[in-house]
């Protein structure tokens, strides 16, 4: 190990507060039947080693890449993960890979710009733990947590799709984005 770079220091600092207040959410905020499903235990497994692999690459002093523009990354991740526990405070969804059936529909805060805010608050993280460092191995990190995101939010659209909420739940599809907001959403403010 060596000596740690203020740069490095604040990436991993800023990085393990983000992260932190992810494992808090599963948690303390979002609503679960009891034992955390399998999908969710498999989030949680892969998170924690690529947060692992994230710290051991700061601790190793691999060459940082666009550390700054990771700074900025971890704090629209922490921010836009905040807003969207102070707007589902009072309703808290579940945790990905529940079963239940929705009884409720979230349209306010970030979820009127996107269905899935707080996907895309860890996409953002896990893009930001990438931008970290140079070279194309720390995508891989990003691309698993995409593909195990968008297969959790995949499931969540079928479980509304089958529920009584289908029809307001297909209508607020058409204006607001997965991960992304839609133009029109941004536009009416």
């Amino acid at each position: 190990m060596h000596t740690l770079s203020l740069s490095q220091t604040t990436l991993f600092a800023v990085g393990f507060l983000c992260f932190a207040a992810f494992a808090w959410g599963v948690k303390g905020h979002f609503r679960s039947s009891g034992k955390l499903p399998p999908g969710m235990q498999l989030v949680s497994l892969v998170s924690f080693a690529g947060f692992i692999w994230f710290t051991y690459r700061i601790m190793a002093g691999c060459p940082l890449g666009h550390w700054k523009a990771a700074l900025a990354l971890f704090a629209t991740s922490f921010l836009l993960f905040i807003w969207a526990i102070m707007a589902s405070r009072s309703t808290p969804p579940t945790v990905a890979f529940e079963t239940d059936q929705p009884e409720f529909l979230l349209r306010h805060g970030p979820f009127r710009y996107v269905r899935h805010p707080f996907y895309l608050s860890y996409l953002i993280f896990w893009t930001a733990t990438a931008a970290a460092f140079v070279g194309f191995l720390p995508w891989a990190a990003p691309a698993v947590m995409l593909a195990i995101y968008q297969n959790a939010a995949s499931r969540e659209e079928g479980k509304f799709a089958k529920s009584e909420l289908a029809a307001a739940y297909d209508q607020y599809r058409g204006q607001a984005g997965m991960f992304l907001p839609r133009a029109s959403a941004l536009l009416q403010g």
